[in-house]
């Protein structure tokens, strides 16, 4: 029997700080909505989120997202509103398609999601299935982590990536030559997604994709090139054992973090003896390059 679709659609949309935007867009595809559409303003401390939910919802998922901004209530101090309005039915897995296409991201590296193809092809093709917040190559962090690693990584380096979301940068990595890739990611559906694209993209190089954080390298030797695309306040506790896994020479990104945080992220660094690192500025965000002392 065909599927009957809902006559209307309820538009929602809600508004977060911009450090909680993965993270809750994590929790509404998993577990409300198959896909979302992202507002960012340039210079803003937050973001917009708008996702569809059907007419006949009953307003089943304002209480599964209020539940959920309520167990965030030691990193939120307000549970933000949500704003609906009832529109005619229409295909917005196809509108949310229609929004992300491919993404230069140098000369000879685009991204693209696995709906789209590009006019010309290019040396280094990364495919997305993109179901995450970030990881599409869009937003500013993971194209200037992107950028770094295509400027820097040599072929036949091991390559560490903490927060690899939908496993973009270790893909760029093996296009390059990797000789070992460790990704791990605290979210589940981030782990799925990086090894479903890891399959897309015939990820080459022997390689482990683990849940959890950076307690999942205790055992490893150091490697030669780090990448933790995070925020600050997850950044700075571990700083330190990032540099123990960085080997000496080797190359550390730092990123995730806002312009603001630089005060804070120069001071650990300086601490830890590192003073060889580059900042490369993408709007308000800020990208570290690390030549581990």
């Amino acid at each position: 029997m065909a599927e009957v679709k809902p006559e209307t659609y309820i538009e929602a949309r809600v508004e977060v700080p911009r450090e909680l935007t993965d993270a809750v867009c994590n929790f509404i595809i998993d577990h409300i909505a198959g896909g979302l559409i992202l507002e960012e303003e340039e210079g803003s401390d937050s973001t917009g989120i708008i996702f569809y939910v059907p007419g006949n919802d009953d307003r089943e998922y304002k209480r599964l997202l209020t539940n959920y901004f309520s167990a965030l209530n030691n990193v939120l101090k307000d549970i933000p509103s949500i704003r609906e309005r009832l529109i005619k039915n229409i295909d917005w897995i196809e509108k949310y398609k229609s929004l992300v296409g491919p993404v230069t991201i140098t000369e000879d590296v685009v991204v693209r999601p696995t709906w789209s193809e590009l006019a010309e092809k290019v040396p280094y093709e990364i495919i997305i299935e993109p179901k995450m917040a970030f990881g599409t190559g869009s937003h500013e962090t993971t194209r200037s982590c992107l950028q770094l690693i295509r400027l820097h990584f040599k072929s036949g380096m091991r390559f560490l990536d903490l927060g690899t979301g939908s496993g973009i940068l270790s893909i760029l990595a093996d296009k390059l030559g990797a000789a070992y890739i460790k990704a791990i990611d605290y979210d589940p559906i981030a782990v799925d997604n990086s090894r479903e694209n890891f399959v897309i993209n015939d990820v080459k190089a022997p390689h482990e994709i683990a849940l959890g954080s950076i307690e999942k390298c205790e055992h490893d030797r150091p490697y030669e090139f780090v990448c933790a695309n995070i925020i600050k306040s997850t950044i700075l506790p571990v700083l330190s054992r990032l540099l123990e896994l960085t080997a000496p020479g080797g190359k550390l990104v730092l990123s995730g973090l806002l312009n603001t945080d630089e005060k804070d992220i120069e001071a650990a660094l300086h601490d830890l003896k590192q003073t060889a690192y580059t900042i490369l500025h993408d709007n308000e965000w800020s990208t570290y390059l690390v030549t581990k002392a």
